[in-house]
């Protein structure tokens, strides 16, 4: 049995949650559990600066891609993967979050082949995936839709199509943070984005936090397109702080990074089931995190494993500084937050579930694939990546457009001249 794993990428592209995790389980289930997993990645750019990619080429794991820069329109990306699982035999796709590998379902579903998909956030863009492949029409419907959280469970499930529930997962480690004195070392992981991730905000909150209360330091690891504003607003700020920009660090090794932390936090508007909350945890980091309806109140119990705020002002310093006047507080949470990492979050969990899913598939009577000549992606556009190739009478409208305005322009000289010979 060949399954495919489908994937984004591009140069710097590192401190992303579901990429992690791809490094992470594919391994495991080809070495542990001996399946067949090849990868595609869709990427931009120059390919050899892509971390994923190189990851499993570096690891000898068998990898197929295309370059969006020369393949930009999803209809082609289709016949891409459709070609890939044609040649190769593949009978399981997992669509992950890749567009075009949505679109494949339509085309391989009567060839008997499943296509995975898997609802890694509960954003605008995930609620068009739903709409469309989830609770659609039977023709481009997935075959199985895994979801990391119970709540985009709820808003996923359908009476024709069930949704799975698969966290992520975490490997669990053997040392655990510690703390010695009233200091505490907070930290984020993550992309260093405005949009969901609100890494401003969040930079502007360790600011106030850190000149009212010298017991605390923070630290802030990624990459994004907000990695220049984030230095700017610590390196202008006017008063002493204690916040710093630590740049990417590799997937293999940010649970070490957390080891010399006690506290982890989160201030996104929307999250699925953040990866880096679970790495923290399993490290014994006590998560303090801004509320939101899907991962973070499912996985934090308030007091008990973590504290969740209100807002990222006064409440989120209200719940630092409980934190550093109480060390045994601090030590009980982080103990249930390993705990909490064992019992239901862990690698080994997480990974031995995709790994039955995956095998139910193993007698599966698959077809051999044939390849429509022509591929016409219909009904309303995904919120964002669904690039559709333009119709025959777009172009002719477009390229119209620009002659007559390239007409307009060789006119106006004449007109202002003879607008002037009247005067």
């Amino acid at each position: 049995m060949k399954i495919l794993f489908c994937a984004y990428d591009r140069p710097g592209h590192i401190a992303t949650g579901p990429n992690a995790w791809l490094q992470r389980l594919i391994p495991d289930l080809r070495n542990t559990y001996g399946l067949d997993i090849s990868t595609f990645f869709i990427y931009n750019g120059a390919i050899e600066e892509c971390p994923t990619l190189q990851f499993f080429q570096s690891n000898g794991l068998p990898t197929f891609s295309i370059d969006r820069d020369q393949v930009p329109f999803v209809a082609d990306q289709v016949k891409e993967i459709l070609q890939i699982i044609k040649t190769n035999s593949l009978v399981v796709v997992v669509a992950n979050l890749v567009i075009p590998a949505f679109y494949a379902a339509k085309y391989l579903k009567p060839f008997n082949i499943p296509v995975i998909g898997v609802l890694h956030s509960n954003d605008a863009f995930y609620k068009s995936v739903i709409k469309k492949f989830i609770i659609g029409n039977d023709t481009d419907r997935l075959t199985v839709a895994v979801s990391v959280s119970d709540f985009i469970k709820s808003i996923a499930d359908s009476d024709d199509l069930k949704c799975a529930v698969i966290p992520c997962g975490t490997p669990l480690k053997q040392e655990h943070a510690i703390r010695e004195n009233a200091q505490l070392k907070v930290m984020y992981a993550g992309r260093l984005e405005t949009t969901q991730k609100e890494i401003l905000k969040l930079t502007t909150a360790f600011l106030h936090a850190s000149i009212k209360n010298s017991s605390l330091e923070f630290s802030i690891y990624g990459s994004g397109s907000q990695e220049n504003e984030v230095k700017l607003l610590l390196n202008n700020c006017k008063h002493t702080h204690k916040v710093y920009f630590k740049g990417s660090v590799a997937p293999s090794e940010i649970q070490n990074v957390m080891l010399n932390h006690q506290v982890f936090t989160l201030m996104s508007d929307y999250e699925g089931m953040p990866i880096a909350l679970m790495e923290a945890m399993a490290c014994g980091l006590v998560p303090v995190c801004l509320y939101e309806e899907s991962g973070i109140k499912e996985i934090i119990s308030q007091g008990v494993n973590g504290l969740i705020f209100k807002n990222r002002e006064e409440d989120y310093q209200d719940k630092l500084k409980t934190l550093v006047d109480d060390q045994l507080l601090w030590k009980q949470m982080s103990e249930n937050a390993i705990q909490t990492i064992k019992t239901k979050y862990s690698s080994d969990i997480t990974h031995k579930q995709w790994f039955e899913l995956l095998n139910g598939y193993r007698n599966s009577s698959v077809k051999k694939v044939k390849i429509p000549l022509n591929m016409k992606l219909n009904g309303e556009l995904l919120y964002y990546g669904d690039n559709r190739k333009p119709l025959a009478k777009e172009i002719i409208a477009k390229q119209l457009k620009e002659f007559w305005l390239k007409i307009k322009l060789k006119m106006r000289p004449r007109a202002r001249l003879r607008r002037l010979l009247k005067k």
